[in-house]
Formats: C-alpha cells, sequence, structure tokens
C-alpha cells in the first residue's frame, strides 16, 4: 500500500510536469447565454467578463455570430456577470450563484446608449433549468449548516428531493463503513448510486454501497443529487450520483470551531425499552472541529493582492459510545457449568419432546425421554459409540440407554478442554432467572477526520486544485460483525483508515475551448480484530487437523449447539484484513462553436481489491442430540457431530478496469429550445483475480457421464469419476463441470463479458412561452452499472482453491478420533457447496425517462411538476440452482422430495449431484417505476427558505436488491413478481429555515440580543411504508433441499388492526401442501410477495439556533443550537414479524428511535 502511494506521487507530478490540457470536472457548473439588443436580435462580438468576487478570479469571452457565450467549468460560488459592446450602456448583473453540477443561462438584453454608463441588475437566488433535461436536487450550504442531521451525518441530506425512498436508521452513525446508504432514486437500487467529492468518485466498489469517506456538513460547500436523465459524462453506474463540494478558500480568512453533543439522560425512553421494562442503553455521543479557509498570503513576499492561491483545512473528531440493545439469550444454569475435579449434578433443564423413534436411538425403550448414556449401536446396527468408550461407562456402572443415575456425571468423563471453555466464560453464567443472560457492552466508535483543500491560479488560464480527506476510524461490535453469535461475550474491533483525493488541472485553450485533466484515488483498509473472550485458556489441549493453520490470537474453536440450548458461540474468521484501492484519470474537453457546446471526454478506472478469504482457519464444532439426547451435554463428553477446519486463509487479489467515452451537444436550436444529446460507452469487464485462484462452476460444462458416486451417508466414493487434485491438496476434489480462470477458452473474470453498452441520452429544454418563467423539460437516456465485486469474491472458496475437511462423529479434543472406531476419523469427500456466476453475465441496464414543467411563481419561488419513469432488465440476483428436481421422472414423481423432507441427505438427489448448494450470481431480473413528482422551492422570502417534494409512486420488481437477492422459488423468479421493497406509493418531506422576526429590532438591548435573531429550522416527513413478505417456515412442503423461501398460502381475511400486537390479519394465511399430498403449485404457498404493507413514518426534527455577534455583523459570533428529532415523540413503528410460525407472527419487533436531543455550539469568523 505505501508503494501505492508513492506511485500516485510520482504519477501526479508526471501530470503536472507533461500535461498542458485538463477534464471538466463533474462538481463544476456552467454558465451560458445570449446577449440581444432592444428588438432581439443578437449581438456578436460582445465582451462578456464574469468575475468571482470572493477570489478575484475573472474570466472573459466574446459573443459568437450567433450572440452566444458559454462559461464552462466553473466553481461553484456567487459570480458577477459584465457585458460590453459599443453602442450600447454597459450592462451587470451580480450574484449570479453557480451551484454544484448545475448549467445556468442568463441571457442579456442590452440598452442602446453610451458606453460609460452602466445598468447593474441583482440576480435572483434561483434558476430555472432551462438548459438541460436532467432531473436533480440541490442541497444548499445553508441547508447543510441549519438542517440538524442525527449524529451529524450528511446521507440524510440526500432524502429530501422528489422520487427518493430511503431506508435509513433514526441515527446512521458517525461512519462511512457504518452508516447505511439504503437509498433509492427513482426506483433504482441503492448499490448502484455513484459518489462524487470535488468530481473524484469516494464510491467503495465492492463494500455493498459503502462509500470511503464521509465529510463532516461543515466541510462541504453543497451538493446536488442527480436523480435520473444525467448527462452522458456521468457513468459506471446506474443509479443516482450525489456529487459533492468541499469549501474552498477566498481572498478573506474565515474559519471556525464547533462541537455536538448527546447523551440518553436527554432522550426519551424507547417505545420496545418501556415494553420490555428494560433499562436505557447508554449513549454518548460527541463531536468537536475546526476549521480556517483562506489566502495562502505571505505580506510582500507571495499573493499580496490574495488571487493566487487559497486554502481550506478541517479536522474533526467523533465519539460515539453506545450500549448494544439490551439482549436476552439462553445460557446453561450455573449448576451446569463444570469444574475440574467434581461431578457435576447435571440438572437436565429444558428438555424438549422427542417421537419415539428418537428416544428408541438414544434411550432404551422404557426410558420416558433423554438425556440418556450413549449407546453403543444405534437400533438398525450402526455403531454410534466405538466398545472401548462404552466399557469406560459400564465400568463405572452405568448402563448406555439408561439415564445417568440421579443425572450425576462422573467427572472422569468431562472433557477436559470442555471444561477449560466454559471457565472462560465465553458461554456466560446466567444473570437473570435460571437460564437467562441479559447484557448491552458498551460499543465505542472512534473517528478523527483530516481535509485540506487547495486552490491556485497558475495565470489566467490555467487553475489546479487538489484535496486530501483522510478518516481514520475504530469502531467496536458486540456480537461480533457478519457472525451469528449468540452472546455478547466476544466481538470485535474493526479498524478502517481511508481517503479520498483529486488533483484537478483546469485549461483555457481559447475562449472557445477549455481541457480539464483530474486524477482521483481514492480507497481504505480494514482491519478486524477480535475482542473480548476467545483466546485459549491456558492447558488448552484440543486440535484441529491443522495447528499451523489458525490465525494469531491462538482463537477457541467455534462451538454451535442444538437442542436444547440452541445457541452458536463463535470468534468468526479475525483477525482479518482487506484493502481497497480506486484510480480514475479522466480528460474532458469543453468546446464552443456557433449554436452547440460540445463537450467529450473519455476516463480510465481501476479498482484493486485485496481481501482475505471468509472463512475459519480455527475450526467449527456442531454438537447434535445423538448419544445423549442433549447437545450441551454431548459437549460436556466430548462427543461433536461435525468438525470443519479451513486450511490457509489466503488473500485474494481483485481487479477490474473500466474505460469509458462520451459526446455531448447542448444545442441552442432557437433562444427558447435547447436539445441536450449525447452518448456514451462503458467498457465493463468483469472482476478477476490477479493470480486466478477462483473457479466457477458453469452448468453446461458439468458431464452426466461423470456424475458423482455416492455412498448412502452423501459421501462421495474415492472411486467416483470426476475427481481431480490440480492443486496437490491432502485429497482431491470433485471437479465436474467446475472451470478455471484463463483455461479451456474462460475468461479470467469467470464470465463471458459484455460489452453492448452505448448509452444514449436525449433531451430537451423549452422555455414555453418566452419569459424565462416557464420551461418544459424531458428526455430519455440508457445506464449501464458496474456489478459490484461482491458477487465473485466468495468464489475464492470454491474447490480447487479452499481445502476445507469434514469429520463427523469424533472427540471434541481430537477430531482426528472417530467416535464409532475410536481409530483415525476418515475426512470424507463431501459434495462441496459453491458460489457461482452464471457464464451469461450482460451488466445491468436502465432506461429512464422524464417529462416536466417548471414555473417561476415570483421571484426565487419555483414550482416543479415532472412525471418521472425507469425501466430495467439484466438485474442482479441470486438462485439456487442445485435443488432436487420438481420430479423425478417416475410413477412417484415427488418420492425423492418426501425422503428430503422426512430427512433424507438432499444430496443423494440434487440436479447436479457431486455438489451441495449451487448460489448462483446471475443478471436475469427486471423492474419498472412510474411515478408524478411535484416540488416547490422558495429562497429566502420574508426570512422563510422552504422546500417542498411530494412523490406519489410505483415501482414493481422481483428482487428488489444486489447482496441479499435470492429468489424464491427458483424454477420461477415471476412467483416473486411484485411491489418491491423500494415502493413507497406516497413521500413527501419539507425543509425549511424560518428566521423569527420576534424582537429583531427591538430598542430594548437585553430583547435584542437574546431574544430577537432566533431561528427555526426543520425536515418533515411522511411516508407510506414498504411491502412487506410473508414468509411459510412451518414444516417442509417442497422437500428441494434448501436454498428457497416458502410463502404461506392467502385465504379470505379482513385487514389488520395496524397495533403493535397485530399489524395484519395472520388468520388471512394458511399452510401451504406439499405436492405429494395433493397440494398445487409444487407446494409453494400462493401468497403474493407484496400483500401486506408495512408502517409508515411521520416524523419531524425541529431545531433553533441563534448566532451572538461579537463584534461587527461580519465579524466573529458565536452560535449555539438546540437540534431534536422525533420532536413530538411520535411512536413510529418498523420492522415486522413476517415468519407464519413464530409465536410474535403479525407483531410489530421495532421502532424508530423515540424523542432524541442534540446540542451544539458554533465559534465563526
Amino acid at each position: 500500500m505505501r508503494l501505492a502511494r508513492y506511485a500516485f506521487g510520482a504519477i501526479l507530478v508526471a501530470l503536472l510536469c507533461l500535461t498542458g490540457t485538463m477534464a471538466r470536472a463533474q462538481e463544476n457548473a456552467e454558465l451560458s447565454g445570449a446577449v440581444s439588443d432592444p428588438t432581439g436580435a443578437v449581438v456578436p462580438g460582445a465582451k462578456v467578463t464574469l468575475t468571482n468576487p470572493s477570489t478575484g478570479e475573472a474570466r472573459t469571452a466574446l459573443t459568437n455570430n450567433a450572440g452566444l457565450y458559454d462559461f464552462p467549468a466553473l466553481h461553484i460560488g456567487s459570480y458577477d456577470l459584465q457585458v460590453a459592446a459599443p453602442g450600447f450602456e454597459n450592462y451587470t448583473k451580480t450574484g449570479i450563484v453557480m451551484n454544484v453540477a448545475a448549467t445556468v443561462r442568463e441571457d442579456v438584453t442590452l440598452t442602446v446608449g453610451a458606453a460609460g454608463t452602466t445598468v447593474t441588475v441583482q440576480a435572483e437566488a434561483l434558476h430555472l433549468q432551462s438548459e438541460t433535461n436532467e432531473v436533480s436536487t440541490l442541497i444548499t450550504g445553508q441547508q447543510m449548516t441549519d438542517l440538524a442531521t442525527n449524529g451529524r451525518n450528511m446521507v440524510s441530506l440526500t432524502t429530501l428531493g422528489t422520487g427518493v425512498s430511503a431506508m435509513l436508521p433514526s441515527f446512521n452513525g458517525v461512519t462511512a463503513q457504518g452508516s447505511t446508504f439504503s437509498i433509492s432514486f427513482n426506483g433504482m437500487r441503492p448499490g448502484h448510486n455513484n459518489w462524487l467529492i470535488d468530481g473524484g468518485e469516494v464510491y467503495d466498489r465492492g463494500s455493498g454501497g459503502k462509500v470511503d469517506v464521509m465529510p463532516s456538513p461543515d466541510v462541504l460547500a453543497e451538493f446536488q443529487t442527480l436523480d435520473s436523465n444525467y448527462a452522458p459524462d456521468y457513468g459506471i453506474s446506474s443509479g443516482g450520483t450525489v456529487t459533492m463540494v468541499l469549501k474552498s478558500g477566498s481572498h478573506d480568512f474565515h474559519g471556525g470551531l464547533w462541537e455536538f453533543n448527546r447523551n440518553d439522560a436527554f432522550d426519551a425512553n424507547a417505545y420496545f425499552t418501556n415494553l420490555n421494562h428494560q433499562a436505557t442503553p447508554e449513549l454518548r455521543l460527541n463531536i468537536f472541529g475546526g476549521e480556517i479557509g483562506g489566502p495562502v498570503w505571505i505580506p510582500h513576499v507571495y499573493n499580496s493582492d490574495r488571487k493566487k492561491t487559497f486554502f481550506f483545512w478541517s479536522e474533526e473528531w467523533r465519539k460515539y459510545i453506545q450500549g448494544a440493545n439490551p439482549t436476552v439469550t439462553s445460557t446453561v444454569p450455573a449448576g451446569d457449568f463444570p469444574v475440574s475435579g467434581t461431578d457435576l449434578a447435571y440438572s437436565a433443564y429444558n428438555d424438549k419432546p422427542f417421537s419415539p423413534s428418537q428416544i428408541g436411538t438414544i434411550c432404551n425403550a422404557d426410558v420416558a425421554a433423554p438425556p440418556c448414556v450413549p449407546k453403543e449401536f444405534a437400533p438398525n446396527g450402526t455403531r454410534l459409540v466405538n466398545h472401548d468408550q462404552i466399557m469406560k461407562f459400564e465400568n463405572m456402572g452405568l448402563t448406555p440407554g439408561e439415564p445417568f443415575p440421579g443425572n450425576l456425571i462422573n467427572n472422569k468423563f468431562i472433557d477436559s478442554n470442555a471444561i477449560l471453555f466454559m471457565g472462560t466464560g465465553a458461554i456466560p453464567k446466567p444473570n437473570s432467572g435460571i437460564a437467562s443472560y441479559i447484557a448491552s457492552p458498551k460499543q465505542p466508535t472512534y473517528v478523527r477526520e483530516d481535509v485540506v483543500r487547495i486552490d491556485h491560479n497558475i495565470n489566467e488560464k490555467m487553475h489546479l486544485m487538489g484535496h486530501w480527506i483522510h478518516d481514520q476510524m475504530s469502531q467496536t461490535y458486540y456480537p461480533d460483525m457478519w457472525g451469528n453469535d449468540s452472546y455478547v461475550t466476544t466481538g470485535d474491533v474493526f479498524a478502517n483508515p481511508s481517503w479520498g483525493s483529486v488533483i484537478k488541472l483546469t485549461q483555457a485553450l481559447s475562449p472557445t475551448l477549455l481541457n480539464e485533466t483530474a486524477l482521483n484515488v481514492n480507497g481504505n483498509t480494514i482491519g478486524i480484530t477480535p475482542t473480548g473472550i476467545y483466546q485459549q485458556p491456558s492447558g488448552w489441549s484440543q486440535q484441529g487437523f491443522f495447528p499451523g493453520a489458525n490465525n494469531t490470537d491462538t482463537r477457541m474453536p467455534s462451538i454451535d449447539l442444538g437442542a436444547p440450548l440452541g445457541t452458536n458461540w463463535t470468534i468468526n474468521y479475525w483477525p482479518w484484513h482487506n484493502s481497497f484501492l480506486n484510480y480514475q484519470l479522466r480528460d474532458d474537453v469543453s468546446w464552443n462553436k456557433g449554436k452547440h457546446a460540445f463537450k467529450f471526454g473519455f476516463s480510465y478506472m481501476r479498482d484493486d481489491k485485496n481481501q482475505q478469504q471468509q472463512a475459519d482457519t480455527q475450526g467449527d464444532y456442531t454438537f447434535g442430540t445423538d448419544y445423549t439426547g442433549d447437545s450441551y451435554l454431548n459437549f460436556l463428553l466430548g462427543f461433536a457431530d461435525k468438525f470443519q477446519q479451513l486450511q490457509i486463509l489466503d488473500t485474494d487479489h481483485w481487479l477490474n478496469n473500466t474505460y469509458s467515452f462520451y459526446g455531448m451537444d447542448n444545442w441552442h436550436v432557437t433562444p427558447r429550445l435547447t436539445l441536450n444529446l449525447g452518448v456514451r460507452y462503458d467498457g465493463l469487464p468483469h472482476v478477476y483475480e490477479k493470480f486466478n485462484r477462483t473457479a466457477n462452476f458453469v452448468p453446461s460444462t458439468y458431464n452426466s457421464a461423470d456424475t458423482a458416486a455416492l455412498d448412502p451417508s452423501g459421501a462421495i466414493l474415492a472411486t467416483s469419476p470426476g475427481l481431480g487434485n490440480p492443486t496437490n491438496a491432502p485429497q482431491p476434489f470433485y471437479l465436474n463441470g467446475i472451470q478455471l480462470p484463463g483455461k479451456n477458452g474462460f475468461d479470467r473474470g469467470l464470465v463471458k463479458n459484455s460489452y453492448n453498452t452505448i448509452q444514449p441520452r436525449i433531451g430537451f429544454a423549452l422555455d414555453l412561452f418566452g419569459t424565462g418563467k416557464t420551461v418544459v423539460r424531458g428526455g430519455f437516456g440508457m445506464f449501464f452499472e458496474r456489478v459490484q465485486g461482491n458477487d465473485v469474491y466468495g468464489s475464492d472458496t470454491n474447490p480447487p482453491y479452499a481445502y476445507q475437511p469434514t469429520s463427523n462423529a469424533i472427540y471434541f479434543s481430537n477430531p482426528s478420533t472417530s467416535l464409532a472406531t475410536g481409530a483415525a476419523a476418515a475426512t470424507p469427500i463431501l459434495p462441496a457447496s459453491i458460489n457461482a456466476l452464471a457464464y451469461y453475465y450482460p451488466n445491468p441496464g436502465t432506461v429512464q425517462y422524464s417529462l416536466g414543467v417548471q414555473h417561476q411563481l415570483a421571484p426565487s419561488v419555483v414550482a416543479l411538476f415532472q412525471y418521472v419513469g425507469t425501466s430495467g432488465w439484466n438485474q442482479d440476483d441470486q438462485r439456487q440452482i442445485n435443488t432436487l428436481p420438481l420430479t423425478n421422472g417416475t410413477s412417484t414423481p415427488y418420492a425423492d422430495r418426501q425422503a428430503v423432507q422426512g430427512g433424507a441427505n438432499a444430496n443423494l438427489y440434487r440436479i447436479f449431484r457431486g455438489f451441495a448448494s449451487i448460489q448462483t450470481d446471475e443478471n436475469a431480473t427486471n423492474f419498472s417505476y412510474n411515478s408524478l413528482q411535484t416540488a416547490l422551492r422558495m429562497e429566502n422570502k420574508h426570512g422563510l427558505t422552504l422546500q417542498l417534494s411530494y412523490t406519489w409512486s410505483h415501482e414493481i420488481d422481483i428482487r428488489s436488491d444486489d447482496l441479499n437477492g435470492t429468489v424464491s422459488n427458483p424454477f420461477d423468479l415471476r412467483y416473486d413478481r411484485g411491489s418491491g421493497t423500494l415502493d413507497r406509493r406516497n413521500i413527501f418531506s419539507a425543509n425549511y429555515v424560518y428566521k423569527v422576526p420576534f424582537f429583531m429590532h427591538a430598542s430594548n438591548a437585553f430583547e435584542h440580543t437574546f431574544l430577537g435573531g432566533w431561528e427555526l429550522s426543520g425536515v418533515t416527513t411522511a411516508q407510506s411504508g414498504v411491502p412487506q413478505t410473508i414468509t411459510y417456515n412451518g414444516s417442509d412442503t417442497l422437500g428441494l433441499g434448501g436454498g428457497t423461501t416458502n410463502r404461506p398460502n392467502l385465504v379470505a381475511g379482513v385487514s389488520g388492526p395496524k397495533t403493535q400486537k397485530a399489524w395484519f390479519n395472520t388468520a388471512a394465511y394458511a399452510d401451504p401442501v406439499a405436492p405429494w399430498s395433493g397440494g398445487p403449485n409444487n407446494g409453494f404457498g400462493n401468497a403474493g410477495k407484496d400483500n401486506v404493507v408495512g408502517p409508515g413514518l411521520f416524523n419531524w426534527n425541529v431545531s433553533v439556533f441563534k448566532s451572538f455577534a461579537l463584534t461587527s455583523h461580519e465579524g466573529p459570533r458565536i452560535e449555539i443550537r438546540v437540534e431534536s428529532f422525533n420532536t413530538f415523540n411520535h411512536t413510529q413503528f418498523q420492522n415486522l414479524d413476517l415468519a407464519s410460525h413464530d409465536a410474535n407472527f403479525g407483531q410489530v419487533t421495532s421502532a424508530y428511535d423515540a424523542r432524541t436531543l442534540q446540542f451544539g455550539g458554533k465559534f465563526l469568523f
């Protein structure tokens, strides 16, 4: 990584030394217009000067023969426009605000007269979008600073526009990787959004839709969300694009200090905390920092006129301590914790009823129920426990198949490592009742963020900009993240230093030709280390298959306990490491010719992802109810059902390359009509592993002649066809249908790359009446998505590149010894579970289209009404392709499925015999979205700045996300077609900043100082709920071997009362019927995926704040803030229990946060 950073520095130096051109950065704005005389005739050759008063930077252009001027690649800010032409009075317009990624038109009508006379007008605060068809929403600097966000997380501000369906929590964290980015723009998947800062991408392509850095709202000047139909200079994604701009320096020094705090003492009690009589988890949030910006200035030495070089610097710390939500977990009664050398009086707690056949296997026929002393043979004659072990029981006076007398377990039978394990506290002793454990451990998060931006005017025609953002983050999780630990005795520390950087050079080659070149580098590293109770205690002697494979910290193996406890302890595969590095070089040219504003560009992007495999080298044990009838007692005796261990935790090196080209023309057909014509091409070859250490399963290459030969247990016989060992592992792999990258004509990326990604984009903007007050806009655009790397990362554990042997019926302390024989345990060749990619793997595509009208109701008041639609194809989903076939082709077509439902090994009957699960990523689904959107924006009218947005929409899909999109019925994708989880029919939001007029002009000094000048701001959200899918979790009616999700049958019923105890009518759902019992639809229920709508949201966040001037109005001042979220403490339900056989089926299980308060203060100058 250090070498990569040095290489980046060398590239920057070479770029600045060799290039004389530069690219259009995606954060830039553009100002254009026409100059005419009072008769409407164009005025060619007029001198147009645009000046930024804050930096003194000025640019000049001459109107062309069509009377047009154009200033591309403008930095955001307020500008003054001067126009001069012989025979006309000079014209000046001040305060033209250029926002991020905006295209603004300012037409000028000159007045005949003397050149020495100047007409000066003030620009309006809001512009109609009269030059482009894009659908977008601007979040201004005032909104950034005045609208409160819970935890100072700017992501929530992206939801203020139309067409945005968000699934954000009440509190969205203080880190980039710890935040949620579940935001859908106009029906598009959240993972398809892109995030830019100063034109440089900060999206981590391969981290589930996360970003690398998350700047404080105080360092952002503003941002814009490009929601639909945006120009072809944006691409490599098909969702919304959020383009942010950092603050920059000016010729005056500005800066500030700030601190914000939250404490659970000021928060209202949560609904479910009160309902369950639990204590409120601890919460402490402290965010503090400072910033300064201005000229790089040495009086009389450098930059004396303060127009050359400018800087902005900020540093912020975020300290967040959150107690985990109180969890109640079943644990072992205190009396059942073993002590070395002491017999254990086992309580045999919470025993479950057993069927007669189960009792007959474990206990003798006259015994009522387990636990019992293990027997040597099962009723069918299969040996369960070796004879020597049985003799040890009998020599102590125990009878196999009979209960332990008095439930007393002799200490000689208790495994020494089981004693040591239980002595660590990894499985905790109860602290509530007989066998319950309640805990809420602290989960601290620490962030330090550094931001630097430099702007340098090389000369009048060349400008250099660069920024560096660095987030240093450490976050603690209990229980461990990405795991399934039942206990919070174990966690992990997630360290995630991240960075983003841009360097950009802009050069005006002529008055009509401008070129920009930009280099962007962003990335992060992840280091996850275990914390809590996980290290092997002194005296530990348990052996795995590969003692040298264990990572540092000598972790104990994972323990999975079945009935009656039903819990799991694990430390997962920590420590674990990951790194991501993205390079992007782009060049863009802007050229004005007559009525045409041409733009052309190319970019090259490379992503490097180094990531360790995600499997356990410490090993995993499973304990079931065989032998004694009690999983915990089996654990104490050291009788394990299964042990699995990864031999080597390898690091994979994933790479992808993207190359893009575009061309566009904003054609000013008439002064009233502009056409936006463009096309883009993205080359999107699939991710590949640098050393080809991965594999894929391709069904078309599976040879039925080499179908695996299995023994009755489901293991692959050593004589089976289809075996191979190209990696010289200790035993062969079944490789029928397995293809390796770069061999047999298969691409290194495991799939057949698709290059059919040409993307036309067409739009128009029409000044309907020629008054500049009503604009009709519309367009059509095609977009393609680069699939995230997460689709392929799991293929690194496919055979033959990951050796994870498994042994069954073995001893805990020595899994290489068989319980049944007492000799060396076999490690059978078992059918592997495969993470596959469909060989035909086209890139996901969308078409976006819109038609709408903007109208200026009054100066600085703009209304919007528009239709926006989206259609998508080849969207990502996951499908289990190795179930049992629906029928077996015999006179009893469902016999195999019925056998699996009854407990038979599914691997004996699967479609591709020799493999277990084959979970396949494919791009095979589609979606549609249609909406009507209306909005009103008012800028500082009578002290009020207001934005209102309303959207009616309907989204239909098969799957709604990329990473967890397994289809329910692998034989019929249409089974999942319906309204998706992005479908909110009604979404309303309002945000406002209001200067309260009372006492502002009071003559009384106390009233004026302390009662006047208060401001009120807030965000109000009202939205309907999203469709919910009812799932069936009763007795298996499918018998397909897993990888499916069933739903119940829908029967007649009334709607539910919408209460916490019964959100919907659970009696409206009945169990599906298996096909072997005469049920239809192959055992799948007929309930649609969308026939229940979850709770909606109606929320107010209101803040009050006031500034106290310390000197003059423009001088230093202190600002105090009181910010509230869910101000009126309205209970807002969130999630539902949707599993039809759960005890809480139909109940609301969580709610958004109760009212919380956040206090802040700033010193500004």
